[in-house]
């Protein structure tokens, strides 16, 4: 590329870099909109980011004589329900018996449906209370059903099957892990669904670890590579020896990794039980595992980062590296990966009497990272008791926090705290926390998902009617904005639009949409930081109307992987340009 182009290329990426949406008027009101407000109660609420800035949503519904279904709405940027979806959203099950405990991923999106549509897994109880299997079904962007109706058996073996975790697989399918009771104890298992609904590894799944004793409370994360890694409490030591943490990593094949043990690896060598483990990426096909420590007489955070061949990563602590040893008890732990490595950890803390939130991130090399307490950054410490903490990137090395909160002390409310990636509360937001939600009656268990620029969309049950719980969303912008204040326009005309890259950073395949206004001649193009050309992802060519997929798995054109680093996708639709920002890691 000459060097007068290379020169307006780079201008290019500065403007895009810094265009920021216009305030208007949006369809968010104070303390949030209807997502659905059907008979019975909703609850269970789950949700992720829709590609377009808005939230797929999915809950346990009991609007059919008290039987618990699986339901979806989709929520816009703006703040409303999807044209095309019903109003008080899709039914995702409605088979005999009881559908609980739902998780959905991403579906990747289909060309011309505008954004992604999901993947739901949930616990089906529809052979009886005691027979639960787990069954999965798919939404598309448009709010239609793509599979059988009432789902597709992920398991249906002898036995209950329970509590099922879910990850995408870096395209458009999904894979599943869960509880599983076909033997004389609880066993891990997962299985494989393909974007047609198809199961891909043996029947009934594959077991991670099935040694006596039990195996319980799984949690997963994509391994980049197509694969998976799950983390569970383990007691297989006996009943009368502390229940540990292990981690196993399987490939898109469903197999061990290599370098794996048969039955997973213990996250750290220490005594005292651990519990309730999460997980986060670490960026290069490895895992950071945190859970619930017990080794001395309370509880306290600890975590382990295990690499891509299931070792111990260079720096941390074999024994586990503690995130926060407190006085009290820390419990209830989440965690995000922080884009650099290293992850950034959120829990529930009672060293001041009352449950607060604190929250922690450690790096790549398992170091707190710098401006973090040893104990943890405070997010709220408000009167009464906060609960449930949700984490999402803030797509700048900080995160943002949800949860209920009882500082009230007659009903729970929703708030949300952004920090900054030294742990400071980040410009615009308010100590102890933004309110999203202090409307009457209950609002709790928020779910939250990124809005795509630093903000987030919260989710959650909300009783404020009285009779019953509905669900209720709102938006919360990068600056600490709430509804009505917030930068999107209702019912504007379509524009050329091109999402911010999902997941970003990454180690697998970054995905991005685009949408056009009208038919237009469009390409799109990677390029490094000095502006050569790494990959043209299609080459100029006319397309209809509509929302668009693309997808780099982080190749050059030479089909070599691109090395780790800084780089441009451009998208070009007609005579308009958009650059995003794509973070490529080993």
């Amino acid at each position: 590329m000459p060097s007068g182009h290379r020169l307006r290329f780079l201008l290019l990426i500065l403007a895009g870099l810094a265009a920021l949406p216009r305030p208007a008027l949006a369809a968010w009101t104070a303390n949030g909109v209807p997502a659905c407000a059907a008979s019975g109660d909703q609850s269970g609420v789950q949700a992720i980011p829709d590609g377009t800035g808005g939230a797929i949503v999915v809950w346990v519904d009991y609007r059919n004589g008290g039987q618990a279904d699986i339901y979806a709405q989709r929520i816009t940027r703006a703040g409303e329900v999807q044209p095309g979806w019903p109003a008080n959203g899709v039914a995702l099950c409605t088979a005999s018996g009881d559908q609980i405990t739902p998780r959905l991923v991403s579906d990747g999106g289909t060309p011309g449906e505008g954004g992604s549509g999901a993947i739901v897994v949930w616990d089906d109880r529809r052979n009886g209370a005691g027979d639960s299997d787990i069954y999965a079904q798919r939404v598309t962007a448009s709010g239609a059903v793509a599979w059988a109706a009432n789902g597709v058996a992920l398991c249906a073996a002898a036995g209950s099957q329970n509590s099922p975790v879910l990850v995408s697989d870096g395209g458009s399918g999904a894979i599943a892990a869960w509880e599983d009771y076909r033997g004389l104890d609880a066993d891990v298992f997962a299985q494989h669904v393909t974007a047609g609904g198809t199961v891909a590894w043996a029947a009934n799944g594959v077991a991670l670890c099935a040694l006596p004793y039990g195996q319980t409370r799984p949690a997963a994360v994509a391994d980049g590579a197509g694969g998976v890694h799950v983390a569970w409490e383990d007691g297989r030591a006996g009943v009368a020896q502390p229940t540990l943490v292990y981690v196993m990593r399987l490939t898109s094949a469903g197999v061990p990794a290599g370098g794996w043990t048969v039955n997973g690896v213990a996250a750290a060598t220490a005594t005292g039980s651990q519990y309730v483990p999460a997980v986060a990426t670490d960026g290069a096909s490895g895992t950071i595992v945190v859970w619930e420590d017990y080794r001395q007489a309370d509880a306290d955070i600890y975590a382990q980062r295990l690499t891509a061949g299931g070792a111990v990563a260079p720096g941390w602590p074999a024994a586990g590296d503690p995130l926060c040893i407190a006085a009290g008890n820390q419990v209830s732990p989440v965690a995000i990966a922080d884009g650099a490595g290293g992850a950034i950890v959120a829990w529930e803390d009672d060293r001041g009497g009352a449950l607060d939130l604190y929250a922690q991130r450690v790096t790549a090399a398992g170091a707190l990272a710098s401006g973090w307490l040893a104990t943890g950054m405070p997010v709220c410490t408000a009167t009464s008791d906060q609960r449930a903490p949700q984490l999402v990137s803030d797509g700048a090395g900080g995160a943002v926090v949800g949860w209920y909160d009882y500082r009230t002390g007659s009903d729970t409310d929703i708030y949300a705290q952004r920090l900054t990636s030294d742990g400071g509360v980040a410009p615009g937001w308010i100590p102890n926390g933004t309110a999203l939600c202090t409307a009457g009656g209950y609002q709790q268990r928020p779910a939250v998902v990124t809005d795509g620029g630093g903000g987030a969309i919260a989710a959650w049950s909300d009783r404020r009617s009285g009779a019953n719980y509905d669900v209720y969303a709102q938006r919360v912008s990068a600056n600490g904005t709430v509804a009505p204040t917030v930068d999107v326009p209702r019912g504007s005309a379509v524009t050329f639009r091109v999402s911010e890259p999902t997941p970003n950073p990454s180690a697998g395949v970054t995905h991005v949409w685009f949408t056009l206004p009208e038919p237009r001649e469009a390409e799109a193009t990677v390029f490094d930081l000095s502006g050569r050309e790494v990959r043209a992802l299609f080459p100029a060519s006319p397309l209809p109307a509509g929302t668009h997929t693309l997808a780099w798995d982080g190749r050059a054109a030479s089909g070599a992987p691109a090395a780790a680093g800084v780089y441009f996708l451009r998208v070009r639709a007609g005579s308009e340009a958009r650059v995003r920002r794509i973070v490529r890691l080993e």
